[in-house]
């Protein structure tokens, strides 16, 4: 009746934090009913010779905020696996110990150091057998970066994975309706993304990376394989999940002229290919870069999250 504890005011949106080997980003967004998602904060800051991501994050902590901020980070591919499985005939409450007993020989790491969630696969009506995404994270993994976070001073609340902050991203295009592909590079490799009226289908990473793009000599090459794999990500989307085929993909801007790539798939895809243009999807209060750093295209994607859920 009479509260005497100071009660937390939390700074409005979330905000999420990126980080890799180059830099670490920070975006936060804030979503009002049925306005488009506002960009209300950007900041990346490259790692420098003896800079260590602790002391980065702690100054990014400090300058935005981040103890009284609804905070989101994004985990590294290898540190989870993402898996489509046939969901067991089991009650709710029984759900995650026998997905655990599915995917275990699915794992390159021992099932009782993994942590996992589980999200659905839309539109299986009338399927013989009902599919559903299982994420299985190394818990040492998740717990690292809890611990990074937490000692510089970040309120973290959720952790979340590539392919679902990307989804967020795709979720936000007006050929999403209908479904859409879209395509990134960082200098790990690529990831391609097939989703449908704001759900995820299909992911698929790619080898190759921005780095492989941009070099000269061996561009061939790299977009040869980068038109088989989405060529194979489609076809399958199409025969397995039984969809009309995507005829939309969305390629992510780079930090280099894209041209030649956007004009090599469009010429050997059954599809309509353009560049990602964030400026009609989100509100900001200032420019948004045209080719966000690598690991910073996650993490706003990071930062549009609306469950709750997670791992």
């Amino acid at each position: 009746m009479f509260p005497f504890g100071r009660v937390k005011r939390y700074q409005p949106g979330l905000a999420a934090l990126g980080v890799s080997a180059r830099g670490v980003c920070l975006t936060r967004v804030v979503r009002e009913g049925a306005r488009p998602p506002r960009l209300v904060a950007y900041d990346y800051k490259p790692l420098a010779a003896g800079d260590s991501a602790e002391s980065v994050l702690a100054q990014l902590a400090r300058e935005h905020g981040l103890k009284r901020s609804h905070c989101t980070t994004v985990l590294t591919d290898s540190d989870y696996k993402l898996l489509l499985t046939e969901a067991p005939d089991v009650p709710a409450d029984e759900l995650k110990a026998a997905i655990r007993w599915r995917v275990k020989d699915l794992i390159d790491f021992h099932i009782n150091d993994a942590a996992l969630d589980v999200f659905d696969v839309p539109g299986q009506e009338g399927a013989a057998a009902r599919e559903m995404y299982v994420v299985a994270a190394r818990a040492q993994a998740i717990q690292s970066r809890v611990d990074l976070l937490e000692a510089a001073g970040v309120n973290l609340e959720v952790i979340d994975i590539p392919e679902l902050a990307q989804r967020n991203i795709a979720a936000l295009l007006p050929e999403d309706a209908q479904g859409v592909a879209l395509l990134s590079f960082d200098e790990r490799g690529g990831l391609i993304t097939i989703t449908r009226q704001g759900f995820l289908h299909l992911s698929r990473t790619l080898a190759t990376s921005a780095r492989d793009l941009e070099d000269a000599q061996a561009r061939a090459a790299h977009f040869d394989q980068v038109v088989l794999e989405v060529q194979r990500s489609l076809d399958y989307y199409e025969s397995h999940f039984r969809q009309a085929p995507i005829r939309n993909l969305i390629l992510a801007p780079l930090a280099f002229d894209t041209t030649a790539l956007t004009d090599y798939l469009g010429a050997n895809l059954n599809a309509q290919v353009r560049l990602l243009d964030l400026a009609p999807l989100i509100e900001a209060g200032g420019e948004i870069p045209t080719a966000l750093p690598g690991v910073c295209l996650a993490t706003l994607g990071a930062a549009l999250r609306q469950e709750v859920k997670a791992l």
